[in-house]
C-alpha cells in the first residue's frame, strides 16, 4: 500500500491521463467493419505502476493459497490445470508443475486499487457509446499473465464461451488493458479483422473438451490475423465475436493485461448472482 501511495504522489507530476471521451465516428466505423479498435496512451505511467503492484500482490496471494494446507483441489481439463482460490478461478500455466498463473477470473474484487477500475469514464464512456445504451453493468473481469516462456492461446471467439449460460453475447463488449508494452515477441494479441460479422463460428471438433471453444481456422474464410503491438496503457475495445489469440512470450519480461467485459445495466454478472452497476 505504501508503494501505491508513493506512486500516486509521483503521478501528480507526470503527464496527465487521457481524456474521457465517447467513441468517435471513426472508432465506431472501425468497430463495425473490423470488430475492434485501439486507443493508445489511455492510462498514465503512475496509474500503471499502481496496477502492476496490485496484480503482482494478487499473484503472490494465489501462490500462497495454492500451497496452503487444505487448499482446493486442482482440476484438470484436457491436461490444463484449474483451481478455485478465494473466489477466483485460477488457470495455471500449461507447463506441468509451473507456479505461474496464466489467467484468473474474476479478480478486481481482490485488491482495493483495482475494484473501482470499471467505474473509470475513460473505459465506460466509449463502451457506452459502442453498445448504444444509457447505463452499463459489469459482465466479467479477467486477469491475464503471460510470463517468460508463457504458452500461446489459440485463436478463438469469446462468444461461444460466454454463451454457455445463454447470455445475449451481441450485447457484450470487452476491453483489454495492457500493463506492459506488447510486441509480437512477448505475446501480443492477434486479431482477425471483420471476423465478427458472421456471429459464432464453428469450433474445433473431435479433440479435447476445450477445443470446441477454439475457432476452426481451417473452415474460416476471411482476413488473416494481424498483431496488435501497442505501448503500456493502451486499450483494445473488441466485439465478442471477433477472432483473437496470442503467441508465446519469447522474452525475459512479463506481458500482463486486464480484461473487462461490459453489458447493459439490469443484468447480473457472469457466474455471480448479483448485478454490479457501473458508477457513472
Amino acid at each position: 500500500m505504501l508503494n501505491a501511495l508513493r506512486t500516486r504522489f509521483r503521478g501528480l507530476f507526470s503527464a496527465p491521463p487521457a481524456a474521457a471521451l465517447p467513441a468517435s465516428k471513426a472508432e465506431l466505423a472501425l468497430f463495425r467493419s473490423q470488430g475492434y479498435f485501439v486507443r493508445e496512451g489511455v492510462f498514465s505511467a503512475a496509474e500503471l505502476q499502481v496496477w502492476r503492484d496490485a496484480v503482482e500482490s494478487i499473484h503472490q496471494r494465489m501462490n500462497t493459497l495454492a500451497q496452503a494446507e487444505g487448499a482446493p483441489q486442482l482440476e484438470a481439463v484436457d491436461d490444463k490445470r484449474y483451481q478455485l482460490l478465494d473466489g477466483s478461478l485460477v488457470k495455471w500455466e500449461w507447463r506441468d508443475g509451473s507456479t505461474d498463473i496464466r489467467s484468473m477470473e474474476p479478480f478486481l474484487f481482490l485488491h482495493p486499487d483495482l475494484e473501482h477500475l470499471i467505474d473509470d469514464p475513460r473505459l465506460w464512456l466509449p463502451a457506452k457509446s459502442i453498445l448504444g445504451v444509457d447505463r452499463l453493468s459489469l459482465f466479467t473481469d479477467k486477469l491475464n499473465f503471460k510470463r517468460p516462456q508463457g504458452a500461446p492461446f489459440p485463436l478463438h471467439q469469446d462468444s461461444p464461451y460466454f454463451a454457455l449460460d445463454g447470455r445475449a453475447v451481441d450485447q457484450l463488449l470487452s476491453l483489454q488493458i495492457y500493463l506492459d508494452d506488447v510486441t509480437v515477441e512477448n505475446g501480443c494479441l492477434w486479431m482477425v479483422p471483420g471476423s465478427h460479422a458472421n456471429g459464432i463460428l464453428p469450433g474445433i471438433q473431435g479433440k479435447g473438451a476445450l477445443d470446441r471453444l477454439y475457432t476452426d481456422m481451417e473452415r474460416f474464410v476471411g482476413a488473416a490475423p494481424v498483431p496488435i503491438e501497442v505501448p503500456a496503457g493502451s486499450v483494445i475495445f473488441f466485439h465478442a465475436h471477433v477472432i483473437h489469440g496470442s503467441k508465446g512470450n519469447k522474452t525475459s519480461s512479463s506481458r500482463r493485461a486486464m480484461v473487462i467485459t461490459y453489458q447493459p445495466a439490469g443484468n447480473k454478472c457472469w457466474k455471480v448472482d448479483a448485478e454490479r452497476p457501473i458508477q457513472m
